[in-house]
């Protein structure tokens, strides 16, 4: 979770600035601290694409916006989900094994095991009609007999019984948290912003009157 909070000097300078005009503070920071937690969703979403090869669109479905109140004017972003899929990255699957590059500074890299040839990489179509990259866990077979039986009746008797798991990398919390990388990078420019997202609210009051 990342947490857009104020302090008493804040709403203080804020006092000072309006001040016959006082009584509207709270509500002055509110309308700040909303404008900079919003700036900041995009602002990380944008980062995080330019260090990973991940999908905006995952990136901004995982985050999720918690608005700032006059009685409460701090406002956060909550990022959650679980690792992602390969196939959210850049990725090509030929028939001569998938590729997959997670970070912009790196390249198209053979997902293969240890094993062997067998054991490289596929996309994968399941019977929901999810896709995704997967490979076969060599060792291990379907013991199920609805396993069995739904992979004999699509692949025939013949069918290979070697389990098979989709492959995962990077979270979107750790993507988008990442000290070295994106949020630890964003923070002062967040802090910039809110700063700047201050002085135009109370420019607004002021200049209303």
């Amino acid at each position: 979770m990342i947490r857009f909070e104020f302090d008493e000097a804040v709403l203080q300078t804020i006092e000072k600035a309006l001040g016959d005009m006082k009584g509207q503070s709270r509500k002055v920071l509110k309308n700040a601290v909303n404008a900079t937690a919003k700036q900041a969703r995009s602002d990380l979403a944008d980062k995080a694409k330019e260090e990973y090869m991940a999908k905006k669109s995952a990136l901004n479905s995982s985050m999720k916006l918690g608005r700032a109140t006059v009685s409460k004017p701090e406002a956060t972003i909550t990022v959650t989900g679980g690792t992602l899929e390969l196939k959210k990255f850049k990725a090509t699957t030929p028939r001569s094994g998938a590729k997959v590059q997670i970070t912009t500074g790196g390249t198209l890299k053979l997902i293969q095991s240890r094993k062997g040839n067998k054991a490289k990489a596929f996309l994968a179509t399941f019977a929901s009609g999810h896709q995704a990259i997967v490979q076969r866990q060599y060792g291990k077979t379907y013991k199920t007999a609805s396993g069995r039986s739904s992979r004999q009746e699509k692949w025939g008797r013949g069918a290979d019984m070697t389990q098979i798991k989709k492959l995962l990398s990077i979270s979107a919390p750790k993507m988008i948290g990442d000290e070295k990388k994106v949020f630890g990078v964003l923070r002062p420019e967040i802090y910039g912003n809110l700063m700047e997202n201050i002085r135009r609210e109370i420019d607004k009051v002021v200049n209303a009157t």
